[in-house]
């Protein structure tokens, strides 16, 4: 099993997973069909994954059969594993704990696709739902604190497998990225009594220089400390602390603005690689005023080097006013 470990100087933990180290690659020649058959990702191929979780299907198709549109299943070299009550800790000088988890991958479509701009915005849809559905279910369980959903796109990006997946992680604690970003948010909030992240978005629409999109019920903009060239948020512009509560107009909304900020990623950098994470709030604190939802886009086009690693500070070649202005002007 897998292990929690937390370094006693910085308190930050890490994962011992070794049994990812065994898990194979599969990037291929895009949308070549002839990688269909040995791709365990693709209809047809669904004895290959673990037993399905959850799938979006054309009724009266069964489980773990073709007919499917998204499809959930367990990793099958997942970083945690869902095997007890709560993870057993050590303490003292070096602190650790069993790794439990859950660790998914959503397979986004039956057919092999390894560009997500090449989906339409039903299929766009369709994920999203997926995604509110696992997070939904996944909350129930009162071991997880915290629920993270996160894309590796292209090799560049981490991606093992072409064929478009996204993956979801629970975790018994609350990561402290997340918890840095909510604290933050909280002290704002105390100090202000307002959101913080509402305040950003009534002032880059008030500035727009930043803004790469803007719609009914979401907006995308290039943060005004970007840690990558052309990183992007995608919010709602209505206040809600978790993705979960979506409804189905949200997703609606959240596809089309997806779709077309990827389509216009693309026009900047052909097939640009890319990660994307949804920060929500830990699982206790779904409704708190100070918190609000969103995507974080972000391009991997250059990598971190040695300044960045010895520094935590990320080094960025492109402004963020003109990554915003060249994304605007791509066309889509």
């Amino acid at each position: 099993m897998s292990e929690f470990r937390q370094d006693p100087v910085t308190g930050r933990w890490v994962i011992i997973a070794s049994g990812r180290a065994t898990r194979p690659w599969h990037i291929s020649v895009p949308n070549n069909p002839a990688h269909a058959g040995c791709c365990p990702f693709c209809a047809g191929s669904e004895a290959m994954t673990p037993p399905e979780v959850w799938a979006h299907r054309d009724p009266p198709t069964e489980a773990n059969s073709p007919g499917w549109r998204v499809r959930v299943v367990p990793n099958k070299y997942p970083a945690l594993e869902n095997g007890g009550e709560r993870p057993s800790e050590t303490h003292g000088f070096y602190p650790s704990a069993s790794g439990l988890g859950v660790h998914e991958v959503i397979i986004e479509t039956p057919e092999h696709v390894v560009n997500m701009s090449a989906l339409d915005a039903a299929q766009f849809v369709t994920i999203l739902g997926a995604y509110r559905a696992r997070l939904t279910a996944l909350k129930n369980d009162r071991r997880w604190r915290y629920l993270l959903i996160y894309k590796n796109h292209g090799e560049r990006a981490g991606a093992t497998f072409d064929h478009i997946h996204s993956q979801l992680v629970a975790l018994p604690v609350v990561p402290r990225e997340a918890h840095d970003e909510i604290n933050r948010a909280h002290e704002h909030f105390e100090a202000t009594g307002r959101c913080i992240f509402c305040e950003i978005i009534e002032r880059e629409r008030a500035h727009g220089e930043r803004l790469v999109l803007t719609s009914e019920r979401f907006i995308a903009l290039c943060p005004f400390a970007p840690r990558f060239g052309y990183e992007t948020w995608i919010l709602p512009r209505h206040h809600v602390a978790s993705f979960e509560q979506s409804s189905d107009q949200d997703l609606a909304a959240l596809a089309e603005s997806l779709r077309d900020f990827i389509l216009k990623l693309n026009g900047v950098s052909d097939n640009a690689p890319f990660n994307y994470v949804i920060h929500t709030a830990p699982t206790i604190e779904s409704s708190h005023e100070h918190y609000h939802w969103h995507m974080e886009i972000l391009p991997q086009l250059t990598r971190a080097a040695g300044f960045e690693w010895g520094s935590g500070v990320h080094m960025n070649s492109v402004s963020p006013e003109d990554a915003a202005r060249l994304l605007r002007d791509a066309p889509v």
